[in-house]
C-alpha cells in the first residue's frame, strides 16, 4: 500500500506555531482510558524503548506520568525505568539498551500503583540489516526506476519503505513530500517507477532545480499489547535504516 503526504514552507512552520498542547496527568485517568504506542527501534549500534501514552487516542492529550505511575523496560537481567522526554509538542518516555540483535525480547511494563495494575507489552526485535543500493549523492532522472537492495533478506517479517523528498517549486518555496509503501514481502529488492510518484508530478515544481530524497527502510515485528490499554493501542520493534540525499532531476 502506498501513501503519500505533503507539506509546504514556509507555511508548514506558520502552521506549527498555532498548534497547542495540553497535558493531563496520569492519576487523573482511568487505565482504559490511556492509548499507548510502544515501539522499540535500532539503528544497529544500540536500540530505544519509546512509550507515548495520550488520552483516548492518538491525537489525544499527551499523558504525563504522575509520581505514582512508572514505565520500566527489561531485557535480559537489565530493568530500566523509561525517562520523560519532551520535544515541540510531543511527551514520551524513553529507555536505551545497548542490545539490538535479531530476536531480542524488551518487556515494557506500565505500572499503576493507584489501581494497582501493571500492564505489560512484549515485543521482539527482527534481524538487522544493511541498505545495499542506492548510495547517497546517487543521481537518478524522474524517468528512471529507483531500484532499493538490502542485505540480510528472506525473513518472514515485513519492510515499510518511505521517500521523503525536498523540492523547489517555481515561487521559490520548498515543497516536502512522503510517499511510503507499506507491508513489503522481505525479499531483498523493491523496484520503484520514478515517474509514477506523485511527489513529481505537481505542475508548479521548478523543474531546473534538482529535488532531494531520504530513504528509510524498516524491518518491523508487532508486539502484543496488553488489554488493558484503550482500543488501538500500538506495540512495534524494527530495525531501521536509513540513507540520505539521493538526487532527482526533474528534467
Amino acid at each position: 500500500m502506498r501513501r503519500l503526504c505533503y507539506f509546504i514552507l514556509p507555511f508548514a512552520l506558520s502552521a506549527l506555531s498555532g498548534c497547542s498542547s495540553e497535558t493531563t496527568e496520569s492519576d487523573n485517568v482511568k487505565t482504559q482510558a490511556i492509548w499507548s504506542n510502544i515501539y522499540v527501534t535500532s539503528g544497529g549500534e544500540d536500540s530505544r524503548v519509546i512509550a507515548e501514552l495520550n488520552l483516548s487516542g492518538e491525537f489525544g492529550n499527551n499523558i504525563s506520568l504522575s509520581s505514582s505511575d512508572t514505565l520500566e523496560a527489561t531485557v535480559a537481567n537489565d530493568t530500566k525505568t523509561l525517562e520523560k522526554h519532551t520535544e515541540a509538542f510531543d511527551v514520551d518516555y524513553r529507555a536505551v539498551f545497548e542490545q539490538f540483535n535479531e530476536n531480542t525480547e524488551y518487556t515494557v511494563k506500565f505500572v499503576r500503583s493507584e489501581d494497582n495494575i501493571t500492564l505489560t507489552n512484549t515485543l521482539t526485535l527482527p534481524a538487522p540489516f544493511e541498505i545495499l543500493a542506492p548510495q547517497t549523492n546517487q543521481s537518478f532522472s524522474k524517468e528512471e526506476q529507483l531500484v532499493i537492495e538490502w542485505s540480510n533478506f528472506n525473513s518472514s517479517d515485513k519492510l515499510d519503505v518511505k521517500l521523503s523528498s525536498a523540492c523547489k517549486l517555481k515561487d521559490g518555496a520548498t515543497q516536502f513530500n512522503n510517499e511510503s509503501f507499506d507491508n513489503i514481502t522481505d525479499d531483498g529488492k523493491l523496484t520503484i517507477d520514478l515517474d509514477a510518484l506523485d511527489m513529481f508530478k505537481d505542475e508548479n515544481l521548478n523543474t531546473r532545480q534538482d529535488c532531494t530524497v531520504d530513504l528509510l527502510v524498516e524491518r518491523f515485528r508487532l508486539g502484543n499489547v496488553d488489554s488493558n490499554y484503550a482500543t488501538g493501542s500500538k506495540s512495534r520493534a524494527s530495525q531501521q535504516r536509513r540513507l540520505k540525499d539521493i538526487i532527482v532531476t526533474l528534467r
